[in-house]
């Protein structure tokens, strides 16, 4: 089925059932003792231009969508069944499965747009430690979503390490005026069961001769992180409105891969009111990979700064990116990047939201200039 057709329709169907829009988080965070469904549903649909590009076949009109339906069911004693069904679209030069096909200059239209289990979980959850089993996307730093912009998610998507299947468990630790910590460990490896395909648009099943770092059909991949937020001025030195997130992935080298592959991750982000209409936040994140996807000669380091500033419900943000790449055996890859966005948009009381953006990037020596549209909408059941 073709999503083009398809999409029209969903879109006239869910947007008039939009009730309150609600900021993303990639834990979920549902009352320990919720009996009963509760879900979370984001829409997001992007129009763009590009109207400079290193070859004119690049030069197109493209529309696609980054949507994603969060759904859970507790059952009152601390456990829960939850799940993260996604409809992944990516603009030309990704490629997850459907953004990395070869441009001829004709206009992209929810092209080649998988529909995929993103996240399906067995939980445990009290107020200071929980577990859960299943697919999940190992949690190491910011989530993509907390990225000001219309296009902020989309270089953290480049990174993420997503898809594995494993299990962990959680601490907290609330420290009153020193916050509340929370501490993160998980092991894994990369999904090879049939919830690693796709509809609409099929990735394919993956399998373990396909290679690639975690895939490995065992347990010799893990990540661990340390987060923190809900800090309180009056008898603490630490400002109010800080959060931070400092973490590590080890990916286990799979078929065909020269080594493991080690990431790093720092990230911080304040945020102030300045008064009941006006709010803004900075955050900075650096994700440093040895050995990228497995290659031993092959490092890269993301430096992302951005900065958003909502008034009433006007928002405007903005993110830049450096990208650092070394690789002395191969020199087109060993080449430096950068990503620029920036947006304007609206949020309507009943969960609409609106704008429009600029981004311009320049990867592996190719630069891109486009200019682009959002719809979008969140309804938290």
């Amino acid at each position: 089925m073709r999503l083009k057709t398809l999409l029209p329709s969903l879109t006239l169907f869910v947007l008039p059932a939009v009730a309150a829009a609600e900021d993303h988080n990639h834990e979920h965070n549902h009352d320990h003792g919720t009996s009963g469904f509760y879900g979370h549903l984001h829409v997001k649909i992007l129009y763009d231009h590009v109207y400079k590009a290193e070859e004119a076949d690049e030069e197109i009109d493209e529309a696609y969508t980054h949507s994603h339906l969060e759904m859970g069911y507790g059952f009152g004693n601390g456990f829960s069944v939850n799940t993260n069904i996604e409809l992944e679209g990516e603009p030309a030069g990704h490629d997850h499965g459907g953004g990395g096909a070869t441009l001829d200059g004709s206009n992209r239209y929810f092209e080649d747009e998988p529909l995929f289990v993103r996240a399906l979980t067995a939980n445990y959850d009290k107020d200071y430690f929980g577990a859960y089993a299943g697919k999940f996307d190992p949690v190491i730093s910011f989530d993509q979503h907390i990225m000001p912009g219309i296009y902020g998610y989309q270089i953290v998507d480049e990174y993420t390490v997503r898809e594995k299947i494993g299990f962990g468990g959680y601490a907290k630790l609330k420290a009153g005026d020193f916050g509340t910590h929370r501490l993160d460990v998980s092991t894994f490896f990369a999904d090879t069961t049939f919830l690693s395909n796709s509809i609409l648009y099929e990735r394919g099943v993956n399998h373990k001769s396909d290679g690639g770092v975690s895939n490995t059909e065992d347990f010799s991949s893990f990540a661990v992180s340390l987060g923190g937020s809900d800090f309180y001025s009056l008898r603490s030195d630490i400002p109010e409105g800080l959060s931070y997130r400092i973490g590590f992935a080890h990916q286990a080298a799979g078929e065909g891969d020269e080594t493991s592959e080690d990431r790093y991750t720092l990230s911080g982000q304040y945020e102030h009111v300045f008064t009941s209409d006006l709010r803004g936040r900075i955050l900075g994140e650096i994700v440093h990979i040895n050995h990228l996807g497995g290659e031993a000669p092959h490092d890269r380091t993301y430096n992302t700064v951005g900065a958003e500033l909502r008034y009433q419900q006007w928002v405007l943000g903005s993110t830049y990116t450096y990208i650092n790449n070394k690789n002395p055996e191969d020199a087109d890859e060993a080449q430096n990047g950068e990503v620029f966005q920036a947006s304007l948009g609206y949020v309507f009381e009943n969960g609409i939201a609106v704008g429009a953006g600029y981004k311009y990037q320049e990867e592996e020596g190719e630069k891109n200039h486009r200019i682009g549209a959002m719809v979008g909408y969140s309804l938290t059941f």
